[in-house]
């Protein structure tokens, strides 16, 4: 089995970046200047700052923490939401305060190509892709030591692609599904996991590659939050419109790869 492989805040580097004319930082769990290589992960702590609406030639997940006067598009975020952006489909603008706004970024193929509206629409397919937003609730009566409770928050049976969150006890086991052909993320939205004989506290991100079977952590004497964000594999023929909260209207967009953060 293919074991996750983990990284904590602390074992994160942080670079400094020049984006849009501006110098900020990014922080790298995985890909950039992240030791452990392979997909790419990253926090960026967005100031004062309009990002405008863009999209990347790569499919990912964002988990975006929320500060007071933050906002997607024209959307509050004032508590987590985690959001999914199928290759070349175009999001934004995201806006972060004082404040900043902080937001995880998740792919499993890295890029660094960041393509802005409305000057790159000519690169944009014919067919728009999926952009998905999920607010993540905050945690629900505590379950009780020992026991854990499993909530989906997307769900698409075409392709596999899914979002759910874990919400464990002290000591409870937590179970997580494979990662499915094309792999997924794994963040610790809160409280502490243990698996393969360490800690993982808050904000620390796993990645189990395309194929990785489920696998059982478990969560320390704080409880635990758990998000598990697998990626989209190739659509299934005959598949259902659409899972669960899944926007049946829109399909993966699958075009060629491309070489800016965001």
């Amino acid at each position: 089995m293919e074991q996750p492989r983990w990284v904590t805040r602390e074992r994160a580097v942080s670079r400094r970046v020049v984006f849009e004319g501006r110098i900020g930082r990014v922080v790298d769990y995985f890909g950039g200047a992240a030791p452990d290589g392979g997909p790419q992960a990253y926090l960026v702590e967005q100031r004062n700052q309009v990002l405008r609406p863009h999209f990347h030639p790569v499919d990912q997940f964002q988990i975006l923490l929320g500060a007071p006067g933050a906002l997607f598009g024209r959307r509050p975020i004032d508590h987590p939401v985690a959001h999914y952006a199928d290759a070349s489909t175009v999001y934004g603008p995201l806006t972060g305060g004082d404040p900043p706004l902080r937001y995880f970024t998740l792919r499993a193929e890295a890029t660094q190509a960041t393509e802005f509206m409305p000057e790159s629409r000519a690169k944009l397919p014919d067919r728009p892709g999926r952009s998905l937003h999920r607010e993540i609730a905050p945690a629900p009566a505590d379950p009780g030591a020992g026991r854990a409770a499993r909530t989906t928050l997307l769900a698409d049976e075409r392709d596999g692609l899914e979002i759910s969150c874990v919400t464990a006890g002290a000591g409870a086991p937590v179970e997580v599904p494979g990662a499915g052909p094309a792999g997924q993320f794994l963040f610790v939205l809160a409280g502490e996991l243990e698996y393969g004989g360490a800690g993982h506290p808050a904000e620390s991100v796993g990645w189990q590659p395309p194929g990785g079977a489920g696998w059982t952590g478990r969560a320390t004497s704080a409880g635990t939050r758990l998000l598990v964000l697998r990626f989209p594999g190739p659509a299934a023929a005959g598949a259902p419109p659409a899972g669960p909260g899944a926007d049946a209207g829109r399909r993966p967009a699958r075009v060629e790869k491309g070489g800016n953060h965001a």
